[in-house]
C-alpha cells in the first residue's frame, strides 16, 4: 500500500522491489540504504525509511539506528535495498567475508532486526542499473553479474507512477532536487514580486483584523485555502502571487495556521501536498516556517518523510527554534506513523471546535 496515493500495488519480485522505492521515497536513491517497513498479515507497506550511507566505522551506528527505527514503527518484516556504487570486496581482503558491497551493514542490520522478531525476506544491492540479492547466491537466479533492472516501470511501479502523475507529482533525481523544488526563484524580479505581494497581503490582514478581529481574518484565510483546494482538485493549478502571499502571511497566526493544518482530514492529500509546495516557492525568508511546518505535518500524515524531513530543515532555518517545526522533527526521529499523525490531527480540530463553542 502506497500511503500516499492509497494505490493498492503488489510485489512481486526483486524488480517490483526497487521500482516502487522512487515513488516511496520521491527521488531515486543514491548511497543509501533503504527499508521498506510491513505489518500486518498481508504485509502492507506502511512507512519507508531511507539513510545516506556512512564509512565502514560508522556502520554499526548507523545499523542500530535503523533496527531502533523499524523497531519503533511494529514492522513484522522490512524489505531492504542497498544503493551504491561501491565495488564488491576482492577475495582475501579483510572484508572477504562480505560477498556484495555493504555487506557487513546488511547483516548487521539484519541480525539487529531478527533479534526483535522482524524477518528481512529480501535484501538487494542496487548498482549500475543491476541488482543482486545479499540473501541469495545460487546463480541460476543470483547470477554473479548482477541481474538487469527493467528498462520500464514493472507493473506494480506503473501503477504507482500513474498515481503520483494524477496527484501532479514527480520523482526527482534525488534528494538535493526535492529540497530545491520547495525552494522560490533567486532572481531579483522575482523576489521584489514576491516582496510586493506580502506587502499587499500584510494591509489585507491588517484590514481583516480591523473589521473583524483575527476570527475574521482566520477565517477569511482559511476560506482562500478551501477555494484553491477546490480549484486545484477540478484540475485549474494556477497560483497568483497574491494567492500564495494571503495565505502565508495569515498562517503567521498560530490558531490558523492549526486549521489549515486540519484541512488533511477532508481533503485530497496528494492536491493538498501539490498546493503546499507550490505555495513554498512564493514564500521568502522568516515567512516560510509557519508554511513549511505544515507541508511538513501534511507530508508526515501521508507517509512522505522525505518531503517532511526537507520541508523541516527549510522551516528550522527559517526561523530556528520554531515550535510547530521542532515538534514535526521529533515526531519523524522517533517514527510516529501517519496514522498517529492523523489522530493527533483529529484531536486538534476537535480542540479547536470546542473553543470555538
Amino acid at each position: 500500500m502506497d500511503s500516499r496515493t492509497q494505490t493498492v500495488v503488489k510485489i512481486c519480485s526483486p524488480a517490483d522491489i526497487v521500482g516502487v522505492v522512487p515513488f516511496r521515497v520521491g527521488f531515486h536513491p543514491t548511497e543509501s540504504i533503504v527499508l521498506l517497513c510491513l505489518q500486518g498479515s498481508r504485509r502492507r507497506d506502511r512507512l519507508v525509511l531511507r539513510q545516506d550511507l556512512v564509512d565502514a566505522e560508522d556502520e554499526p551506528a548507523l545499523a542500530a539506528d535503523l533496527v531502533e527505527r523499524v523497531a519503533l514503527i511494529g514492522a513484522d518484516e522490512a524489505l531492504l535495498i542497498c544503493y551504491t556504487a561501491d565495488a564488491d570486496p576482492e577475495p582475501g581482503c579483510a572484508d572477504a567475508s562480505a560477498r556484495l558491497a555493504r555487506g557487513r551493514l546488511v547483516d548487521a542490520v539484519r541480525t539487529g532486526l531478527r533479534g526483535r522478531g522482524i524477518a528481512v525476506p529480501e535484501a538487494l544491492l542496487v548498482r549500475d542499473r543491476r541488482w543482486w540479492s545479499y540473501l541469495c547466491g545460487d546463480p541460476d537466479c543470483c547470477p554473479a553479474e548482477g541481474t538487469p533492472l527493467p528498462e520500464g516501470l514493472t507493473p506494480a511501479a506503473g501503477r504507482l507512477a500513474a498515481a503520483a502523475v494524477a496527484d501532479g507529482q514527480a520523482v526527482l533525481a534525488d534528494r538535493d532536487e526535492l529540497a530545491r523544488s520547495i525552494l522560490p526563484a533567486r532572481n531579483p524580479v522575482a523576489r521584489e514580486v514576491r516582496w510586493q505581494a506580502v506587502r499587499a497581503a500584510m494591509a489585507w490582514h491588517d484590514d481583516l483584523i480591523g473589521r473583524g478581529g483575527t476570527a475574521l481574518a482566520r477565517r477569511s484565510t482559511v476560506a482562500l485555502v478551501r477555494n484553491l483546494l477546490d480549484r486545484w482538485s477540478s484540475g485549474s493549478r494556477g497560483l497568483s502571487a497574491d494567492e500564495a502571499a494571503r495565505v502565508v502571511v495569515g498562517l503567521e497566526h498560530r490558531p490558523t495556521r492549526d486549521e489549515v493544518g486540519t484541512l488533511l482530514l477532508e481533503s485530497d492529500r496528494g492536491v493538498f501536498l501539490a498546493l503546499l509546495v507550490a505555495l513554498t516557492r512564493h514564500v521568502d525568508g522568516s515567512l516560510a516556517a509557519p508554511l513549511c511546518s505544515v507541508l511538513a505535518w501534511v507530508a508526515h500524515a501521508n507517509g512522505d518523510g522525505a518531503l517532511a524531513n526537507v520541508a523541516v530543515e527549510r522551516a528550522l532555518r527559517a526561523q530556528p527554534g520554531y515550535e510547530l517545526a521542532l515538534l514535526i522533527e521529533e515526531g519523524l526521529d522517533r517514527m510516529i506513523t501517519p496514522a498517529e499523525v492523523l489522530r493527533l490531527t483529529r484531536c486538534v480540530r476537535d480542540e479547536m471546535r470546542v473553543r470555538s463553542a
